[in-house]
C-alpha cells in the first residue's frame, strides 16, 4: 500500500446506473478552439455522450459542453483528424453495428466564445458488407498508408475480422489468419502497421500495405471470369498468403498495448511498443524482440503513456502509468517504479493532459462514470506523532496477563471441544404395536403404495405389505425436536434414514423454517414408516439427525439412534417344521414362555383368540415367523433345559430372529436381577450365560460369499463389456461423419447397419447391467445377515467378551459394500499377522503396511484364513488383552494347518 494519495483536482460523476468501458475515455481539442485546449469525451453503454472542460478546481455546470444521448451504446470514442477535406478535429463513436464521426460545433461564436454547442453529423459507415453479420469490439485509429494531415479508422469484430474505413469512404475489409476472438491493437505508425493481440497469447504485427494488397489480390482473381475455378484457388491462396511481419509468444494475456518512446536505449530505433499483460510488463522493439519483461505484483486494470518533461542534452521519453484493481497507479520509467499513489477509484481508463493551466494533471474514469482530474501530490499528516508518556513497567500485571494467555491457549489446544449450549435436542418416541388399519385414509393408502405421489421426495415401491384386512402394515414414529438456545434457529433440517427394510411413507428430508428456543414445549414430527416385502431385513436401527448452522456461523448436527419394534419386519404364523438351517443356543437359566417373551407379538392390531390358538400352536413351547418377504423362522425351546433351536429355509433369516431372542433374554434376566435386589442376595439368579457348542456353518457362509464375489466378476465383466461396445459406437460414428461431411463420399459399407448393431448391444447390456446390480444388492444384504450371524456364534462359541468381538466385527465387517472380498482378506491377513501371529516380534513390522486392493481370481485365500482365524480363536486365541497367548494356541494349531504357516505368508504379501 502507498503512503502517497493522489489529489482530487477536479471530479464529476456522468450519470445514474451506467456504465462505461476501457475505450470510453478521450481527450482532445474537440471544439477546434483557436487557443488549443483539451477537452474531455466520455461515452457510456447507455448510449450517453458527455464533452467536459473543467477550468478550476470545482466542478460547475458550465463545465459540460455538451451532452446527447445517441440512442445505441458507445462501446469506443476517440478523437482524430476524421473530417474530410478538412484539418478540424473531430470524434469517431463506435457502436455495435455502425460507427458515426461528429463535429462539435459551437453557436454564437468560436471555441470557448460560444454560447453552446451542439453535436453535428458529419458520416456514417454500417459495419459488415453485403448483409454479413459483424458485430464491433474496438477499433484504433491513424494514419494508415502514411496518409499525411488525415487519420484512418480500423474496427475490430467480435470474430476477428478488420474493416478498415478512409474517413467518410470503406476501405477493404481482412481477416487475419490466426485470430479466433478479439484482442488490443494499436497503429504504429512509424513502420505503417498494425500490432495486435491474439488468443493464443501471443502479439503480432501486420503491415497495412500487405493486408491491403492481399485483398486487392482476392479481388482480382474473383472479378476475372476466364477459369474460375483456377482463379478462386489463387484467391484463396491469396488471403492465405497473409503473413505477420513478426509473432511474439508473451505466454500471458494481454491487456493493453500502447507505443511510444520507453526503453532508455530507444536513441538506436524509433519506437517501443509496450505491452500490459495480466501478469506482466513487457517492452518490445519493432521487430518484436523482448527488451524487457517486468513481473507485477498486482493485477493491473488499465494502462496510459505520457510524455516527460525535456532533460538537458536528452531526447524526450515517455512514462508509463498502470492502475490497479487495488486502487493504486503505479509509475514506471523503463523497468523501475518511480512512484505510487493511491487512487480515488479503480480506474477503467486513464489519460494525462493539461488543465487550468497545469501540465500533468491525470484524467480517471471507472467503470462507474465517476471522472475525475488529479495531480500527484502529497497530503502533509494531520496529526503529529507524540512520544507517550514513560510509564511504569508493571511486572506483576504482566505475570498475571502471561497466566491468562496461557490458560486460553491449554484450552484451545485441549484434546476435547467444548459442545456449544445452543444446540437441537431429538428424541423419538416409537410405539411397539403398529397403527390401526383405520387411523390411514384412502389417500395415505394411495402414498404407501406409490400410487399418486406428488412429491418427488417420496420413496415408494410396489411390494406393499398389507394385513389380514388388507390395508397397508403402517407405524409412526414421533420426532420431537427441541433447540435449548434462547434465540430463534432457522432452517433445520431432519434426515431420517431407515434400515433397507423399511420405508419412510413421505419425504425423508423434512426443513424446519425455525424453532424456538423459547418455546415450552418440544416441535413434534409425526413419522410413518411402512415395512418392505422384498428385503430382508438386516437391521432394526433408524437413524435421524439435524443439520443446522448457529448465529456464529459454525455448522452443527445433532444425531439419534432409535430401534424398531420385532413387528416391522415379521409377523407370527402357525409353527412350521421346515429345518434346512438350524443352530441350538444353550442358557444356565430356565428358559420363559415365548408366548411371555413375544408377548407384544400376540397383541398387534387384528390379532384374535383364534388367531392366537393358531400361532401358538399345542402346549409345545414353540413360535413361527415370518418375515414380510414371505421366508418363515422358527424358535424351539428344550423342556428340560435351557435351549434354543432357531431353523429357517434360508441362512441369513436366522440372524434377525436370533439376534431378537438373545435380547430380550438378556433384558428379562435384568429385569428379574432388578426385582430380586431387595430379597436375599443368595437368592438372586445366576448371570445370564449363552453358549453356542455346535461347529461353526462355514460352509453355508462361504456359499454366501461365493454368491455375493460370482455376482460382483459377472457386473466388472458387463462394465468391461459395455465399455468395449460403447468405444465401438464412438468409433463408429466419427466414420459415418467423415463420410456424410465428404463432398465426394464413399459407400458407407454396412456402417450404418454396424452402428444399428452396436446401438442395440448397448441398450441390451444396460439392462443385462441393471439386472445383475440388483442381485448383486440382493446377494450383499444376505452376505451382511450371514457375517451378523456368523460373528454372534463365533462370540458364544469362544466365549468373546466386548472389547474382543469388536476388534473382530472391525476386521470382519458386517457392512458389507463395494470391494467388501479384498478389504475382509486384507483385514483377515492383518489379523495372522499380528494379533493371532505365531512370532509375535514380527506383528510390529508387518502392522500398518498399506495394500492395494485388487479384485481376486477366486476366494479361495479370503476362506482359508477365516477358518485359520476361527480356527486360532477356538484355541484360546485373543485380539485384545486375554489370559490365553494368540501366538501358543496359533503354535499349537500349526500342525493342524494344512498350510504350516507359509501358505498364509505368501496370501499375506498379495491379497
Amino acid at each position: 500500500m502507498s503512503l502517497f494519495q493522489a489529489r482530487e483536482w477536479w471530479t464529476v460523476a456522468s450519470g445514474n446506473a451506467e456504465e462505461y468501458t476501457y475505450g470510453a475515455l478521450s481527450v482532445g481539442n474537440v471544439d477546434n478552439d483557436p487557443t488549443p485546449h483539451d477537452k474531455i469525451v466520455v461515452g457510456s453503454l447507455n448510449g450517453t455522450l458527455r464533452v467536459y472542460y473543467p477550468t478550476h478546481g470545482e466542478f460547475k455546470i458550465d463545465h459540460l459542453l455538451m451532452e446527447e444521448h445517441l440512442e445505441h451504446p458507445i462501446l469506443q470514442v476517440e478523437v482524430g483528424r476524421f473530417v474530410p477535406h478538412s484539418s478540424n478535429v473531430g470524434i469517431a463513436v463506435l457502436h455495435p453495428k455502425h460507427l458515426a464521426v461528429y463535429c462539435l460545433d459551437g453557436v454564437g461564436g468560436a471555441g470557448m466564445a460560444a454560447s453552446y454547442f451542439k453535436l453535428t453529423k458529419k458520416y456514417e459507415h454500417p459495419l459488415g458488407l453485403d448483409g454479413e453479420h459483424f458485430t464491433a469490439f474496438n477499433m484504433t485509429i491513424g494514419s494508415f498508408g502514411k496518409s499525411p494531415e488525415k487519420d484512418h479508422i480500423c474496427v475490430q469484430s467480435l470474430d476477428g475480422r478488420l474493416q478498415f474505413f478512409e474517413q467518410d469512404r470503406f476501405s477493404f475489409m481482412q481477416q487475419l489468419p490466426t485470430c479466433l476472438v478479439p484482442g488490443t491493437m494499436c497503429y504504429a505508425a512509424a513502420t505503417d502497421s498494425l500490432i495486435t493481440a491474439t488468443s493464443d497469447l501471443h502479439v503480432e504485427c501486420y503491415r497495412y500495405q500487405v493486408m491491403a494488397t492481399s485483398v486487392v489480390l482476392k479481388k482480382k482473381h474473383n472479378d476475372d471470369g476466364a477459369k474460375q475455378d483456377a482463379k478462386e484457388a489463387k484467391g484463396v491462396t491469396a488471403v492465405k498468403a497473409l503473413h505477420s511481419e513478426w509473432r511474439t509468444n508473451l505466454g500471458e494475456l494481454v491487456l493493453d498495448i500502447r507505443t511510444g518512446k520507453f526503453h532508455w536505449e530507444v536513441r538506436a530505433r524509433s519506437f517501443d511498443v509496450v505491452v500490459l499483460g495480466e501478469f506482466s510488463l513487457f517492452c518490445l522493439t519493432p521487430s518484436g524482440d523482448v527488451c524487457f519483461h517486468k513481473r507485477l505484483g498486482f493485477h493491473p486494470s488499465s494502462l496510459c503513456l505520457y510524455s516527460r518533461p525535456l532533460c538537458d542534452n536528452s531526447e524526450s521519453t515517455d512514462n508509463v502509468i498502470i492502475a490497479t484493481h487495488a486502487k493504486q497507479w503505479m509509475i514506471f520509467r523503463d523497468a523501475h517504479l518511480i512512484w505510487s499513489a493511491v487512487a480515488p477509484s479503480i480506474s477503467t481508463a486513464l489519460s494525462v493532459s493539461s488543465f487550468g493551466g497545469i501540465d500533468g494533471m491525470v484524467v480517471s474514469l471507472d467503470d462507474d462514470g465517476r471522472l475525475s482530474v488529479n495531480y500527484l501530490g502529497t497530503d502533509p499528516p494531520t496529526t503529529s506523532v507524540m512520544a507517550s508518556d514513560a510509564k511504569e513497567v508493571n511486572y506483576e500485571e504482566m505475570d498475571e496477563e502471561h497466566r491468562t494467555l496461557l490458560n486460553i491457549i491449554r484450552r484451545s489446544q485441549g484434546e476435547r471441544r467444548t459442545e456449544p449450549k445452543e444446540r437441537v435436542l431429538l428424541r423419538a418416541q416409537v410405539p411397539a404395536l403398529l397403527d390401526p388399519p383405520s387411523l390411514h385414509t384412502e389417500a395415505d393408502l394411495r402414498t404407501f403404495t406409490g400410487r399418486e405421489n406428488a412429491d418427488e421426495n417420496v420413496t415408494t415401491d410396489g411390494d406393499v405389505v398389507t394385513g389380514p384386512d388388507h390395508k397397508p402394515v403402517a407405524l409412526t414414529m414421533r420426532v420431537y425436536v427441541t433447540y435449548t438456545g434462547s434465540n430463534v434457529l432457522n432452517n433445520v433440517t431432519i434426515a431420517i434414514t431407515p434400515p433397507a427394510n423399511v420405508i419412510v411413507c413421505g419425504p425423508s428430508s423434512i426443513l424446519l423454517d425455525s424453532i424456538d428456543g423459547k418455546a415450552g414445549t418440544p416441535l413434534i414430527l409425526p413419522i410413518v414408516l411402512r415395512p418392505s416385502a422384498s428385503v430382508m431385513p438386516s437391521s432394526l436401527d433408524v437413524i435421524i439427525s439435524a443439520a443446522y448452522t448457529l448465529e456464529s456461523g459454525q455448522p452443527r448436527t445433532s444425531l439419534c439412534t432409535v430401534k424398531l419394534p420385532m413387528c416391522m419386519m415379521c409377523r407370527l404364523i402357525p409353527p412350521v417344521k421346515a429345518s434346512t438351517f438350524k443352530f441350538t443356543l444353550d442358557t444356565n437359566q430356565e428358559p420363559p414362555q415365548l408366548t411371555e417373551l413375544f408377548d407384544d407379538m400376540l397383541t398387534q392390531p387384528g390379532a384374535t383368540p383364534d388367531w392366537a390358538k393358531q400361532v401358538t400352536g399345542s402346549a409345545a413351547n414353540v413360535l413361527s415367523f415370518q418375515y414380510y418377504n414371505g421366508i418363515d423362522v422358527t424358535i424351539l425351546v428344550s423342556k428340560n433345559a435351557g435351549r434354543y433351536r432357531i431353523q429357517s429355509t434360508e441362512l441369513d433369516a436366522l440372524w434377525m430372529v436370533s439376534n431378537e431372542l438373545v435380547d430380550r433374554l438378556q433384558l428379562l434376566h435384568v429385569q428379574q436381577t432388578q426385582g430380586d435386589d431387595d430379597d436375599d442376595p443368595s437368592a438372586l439368579p445366576p448371570p445370564l450365560h449363552i453358549q453356542y457348542q455346535e461347529p461353526l456353518p462355514l460352509a453355508d457362509f462361504f456359499a454366501a460369499i461365493d454368491e455375493h464375489f460370482a455376482y460382483r466378476k459377472e457386473m466388472a465383466e458387463l462394465h468391461a463389456e459395455l465399455n468395449d461396445r460403447a468405444h465401438q459406437f464412438r468409433v463408429i460414428q466419427k466414420r459415418l461423419l467423415v463420410r456424410y461431411k465428404d463432398r465426394s463420399p464413399s459407400p458407407l459399407n454396412c456402417l450404418d447397419m454396424l452402428l444399428h448393431g452396436t446401438y442395440s448391444q448397448l441398450l441390451d447390456l444396460s439392462r443385462r447391467v441393471d439386472h445383475v446390480q440388483s442381485k448383486v444388492q440382493v446377494s450383499a444384504n444376505r452376505l451382511a445377515c450371514s457375517v451378523h450371524l456368523l460373528l454372534m456364534l463365533i462370540r458364544y462359541k469362544f466365549d468373546l467378551d466386548d472389547d474382543n468381538f469388536a476388534v473382530l466385527s472391525a476386521h470382519l465387517s458386517p457392512r458389507v459394500a463395494d470391494a467388501w472380498e479384498e478389504s475382509t482378506e486384507t483385514a483377515m491377513t492383518d489379523l495372522l499377522k499380528t494379533a493371532l501371529a505365531v512370532k509375535k516380534e514380527n506383528a510390529a513390522a508387518v502392522a500398518g503396511v498399506p495394500v492395494e486392493l485388487v479384485l481376486p481370481e477366486d476366494t479361495k485365500k479370503l476362506k482359508k484364513h477365516i477358518t485359520i482365524v476361527c480356527d486360532r480363536l477356538g484355541k484360546g486365541g485373543r485380539l485384545v488383552g486375554g489370559a490365553t497367548s494368540a501366538a501358543a494356541a496359533a503354535g499349537k494349531s500349526d500342525a493342524n494347518d494344512d498350510d504350516g504357516g507359509k501358505e498364509e505368508k505368501d496370501s499375506g504379501a498379495k491379497p
